[in-house]
This record gives structure tokens, sequence and C-alpha cells, in this order.
């Protein structure tokens, strides 16, 4: 069942950030239908009739309605979820260009792990320059 539509209303800086966000090339396609919601609810759409336009379940429609009614903006982010923390972060030169700039997550990622420098063949090369050995393969033959 679906629950009953919360009526939106947008500040004419969000509609503007929403808007933008509608017409950048790079936005992510989660952001752009979570912006589209907003944008048609602001208008007086139907839950329904922006499912159908948006191409998502009505339940979707409702549920970006009554995070953006309770939130704002905020609301549209994504929630953290349950489980192991991811091994990647954001990078942290890059600006989105999201509803803000630091709060949605961008597609290029850069690793918390070591990098594997010291790995068995590096530390070989180490070795044999430090002995003034050349490192080649001798099959014994």
């Amino acid at each position: 069942m679906i629950p009953e539509a919360r009526e939106v209303r947008l500040s004419r800086k969000d509609r503007n950030v929403l808007e933008a966000c509608c017409r950048s090339p790079v936005t992510l396609q989660r952001d752009l239908k979570r912006a589209r919601i907003v944008l048609l609810a602001a208008d007086g759409r139907s839950t329904r009739s922006i499912a159908k336009e948006v191409g998502v379940q009505p339940r979707i429609v409702s549920l970006w309605r009554h995070r953006y009614a309770d939130h704002g903006l905020e609301g549209l982010q994504d929630k953290p979820r349950p489980g192991k923390q991811p091994i990647y972060t954001k990078a942290p030169s890059q600006a989105s260009s999201s509803f803000r700039s630091t709060s949605m997550p961008t597609s290029t990622r850069t690793t918390t792990k070591p990098s594997p420098s010291s790995g068995p063949r590096k530390r070989s090369v180490n070795v044999a320059s430090k002995a003034a050995v050349s490192l080649s393969y001798d099959s014994g033959y």
C-alpha cells in the first residue's frame, strides 16, 4: 500500500540546486532520479504519475518525498549502511557536482590500503642493487 503523499515545498535555492543537478552531465543516475522526483512532487504531481515518468516504483517516490520533506537536501543523500566499513574513500581533491559539493560520492576512489611497494620483487631488486649483483635469471644449463 502506498502511504499518503507528503506535500513537498521547495525554496528557490533548493529548486536551483536540484535543477542544476538535473542539467549536469556528470550527475549520478541515482541523484538525478531523486532530484526529478522532488521537483515533480513540488509541482504537485501525484506519486503514481511521478513513478511512471521517472521509471521507479511508487514506494520509491514516496520514500524520497518523505525524506526531502523531513530533512531537505540532506535527506536525498544515502544513509550509512550496516556492515563492514568500505576500504575505499572519496578522493579528497575532487569536487562532486551533485546536490552539494562535499556530500555526494563520486566515481573516483582512493584506497586506504598501503601499496605493495615492498613486495618480493621490489626487495630482490633492492638486495641485488646493494650487493652489486645482476638480476639475470640463469636456468643453470
